[in-house]
Order: C-alpha cells, then sequence, then structure tokens
C-alpha cells in the first residue's frame, strides 16, 4: 500500500490495482478534497481489481464484507468501519447517491457529509 497525506488527512491506495483503503471516517474528508482524488487516479485507467471476498482488511486482516450502494459493490469492514474501494467506485457511489440510491448507512452517511461539507454546508 501507498499512503498519501494532504493537509492531515491519510490514505491508502494500492499500487497494482488502484483501489483505496479509507480508515473510518475518511471518506468524507476524502470527498472534500478533489485535488488528493485527482492525484489518486492519475494515470490508473484500464486496472483490474483484486476477485471480491479475497481482501482482507488492512487494519484489522478479517475478511471485508460486500456492500452496496445502488448499483455499486464496495468493500466493508465491519469491525474497524474502514471502506475498500475499487478504482473508479467513488465516482459511481456519488453519482448513485446523487440518484437517490440507497445502499449501506455507513458509507452512504460518509457520502452525505463529505459532499455537504465540500458545498460549504
Amino acid at each position: 500500500m501507498l499512503s498519501y497525506q494532504n493537509q492531515g488527512l491519510e490514505v491508502d491506495s494500492c499500487p497494482e490495482c488502484f483501489g483505496i483503503w479509507f480508515d473510518r471516517e475518511e471518506l468524507k474528508e476524502f470527498i472534500q478534497r478533489p485535488e488528493l482524488a485527482q492525484r489518486l487516479s492519475e494515470g490508473v485507467a484500464g486496472v483490474s481489481a483484486a476477485p471480491a471476498g479475497e481482501r482482507l482488511c488492512p487494519t484489522c486482516r478479517v475478511a471485508l464484507s460486500e456492500t452496496n450502494l445502488g448499483e455499486v459493490s464496495v468493500d466493508l469492514c465491519f469491525r474497524c468501519r474502514g471502506i475498500w474501494l475499487d478504482q473508479g467506485e467513488l465516482d459511481r457511489a456519488v453519482e448513485q447517491y446523487r440518484q437517490g440510491q440507497r445502499g449501506n448507512l455507513v458509507v452512504l452517511n460518509q457520502i452525505a457529509e463529505g459532499l455537504r461539507a465540500a458545498r460549504g454546508g
């Protein structure tokens, strides 16, 4: 895992599949920092992710659980509340949220809080 820091926020990215790991509550902060999202997504088109169900939480080392936000399937650690997003899933999850799709409240709440703070409200 590679760590990226921006104004006190540190997120981790896999150098092989370009997925992103968010520790508890980091997703909402990440959404507020588009410059960090841009930095992580540069030059990673066409990379395939590891098969679902084979991923372990980088913090707890327990199997991640697959959960949904609309049509997007994300991996969540129910122990530490960390979230793993494969390449491109963040943009799709935000779009699903904006379209009124529902899903796991841990993921939904972080997206909602991040977007609200980014708008300044």
